[in-house]
């Protein structure tokens, strides 16, 4: 087993965190702001939640891109798992200047959907080829992953009611996905450390 696998359960349940973070980002991007003092708050709210998303970008791009050049992974889980990390950290960082720069998701909520294909497409190959150990809830993850950027621009390029009820179904995605990445995360953080409880360093 390669040292390198450990930081996979790490990496799911930063995703897991994000996801389930991103259900409350729709809920404050999408709902009413009223004018005076709670418009300043959302405000300075969705900034604060904007350097989130960079900071979780950074680290997801940085190591995805090591992990796309390096391809630590046996088989094909480096094209399964790498790409997608390296992908979602891109997709973080876009979406952390958005509400940094200009508060609102609404135009970048376009080509986010485009890139919401790619986890669908990912989900669906692991899937086909019976990938990981828990293939169903990795397909899911995956799936769910990119539905909810994929629906984004009809919340947040409509009006009203229609753009309520597909942000509580983007939220509903959002918070089963985070689940599911806590769930896989957490049994592989106790997988990989008893995986490796009796190995030691070569200088003893």
């Amino acid at each position: 087993m390669a040292l390198f696998m450990d930081p996979l359960d790490i990496y799911l349940m930063i995703l897991g965190a994000t996801l389930l973070g991103s259900a409350y980002t729709v809920w404050l991007t999408t709902k009413p702001i009223a004018k005076g003092n709670p418009q300043v708050e959302a405000i300075n709210g969705i900034k604060s939640l904007a350097l989130y998303y960079v900071g979780i970008g950074v680290f997801a791009l940085a190591t995805g891109v090591w992990g796309i050049a390096t391809w630590p992974l046996p088989s094909s889980y480096n094209i399964v798992l790498m790409d997608p990390w390296a992908l979602f950290g891109a997709a973080a960082l876009i979406v952390g200047l958005s509400l940094y720069f200009t508060g609102s998701l609404s135009t970048v909520s376009v080509p986010l959907a485009f890139l919401g294909i790619i986890p669908i497409v990912y989900g669906v190959d692991i899937l086909k080829y019976n990938l990981t150990t828990e293939p169903g809830l990795a397909a899911a993850l995956y799936i769910l992953t990119g539905l909810a950027p994929l629906l984004s621009p009809f919340a947040y390029l409509t009006k009203g009611r229609v753009s309520r009820y597909i942000g509580l179904l983007i939220m509903a995605l959002l918070v089963v996905a985070g689940i599911i990445a806590y769930m896989i995360g957490v049994g592989a953080t106790f997988e990989h450390t008893a995986g490796w409880v009796k190995w030691t360093p070569w200088y003893g």
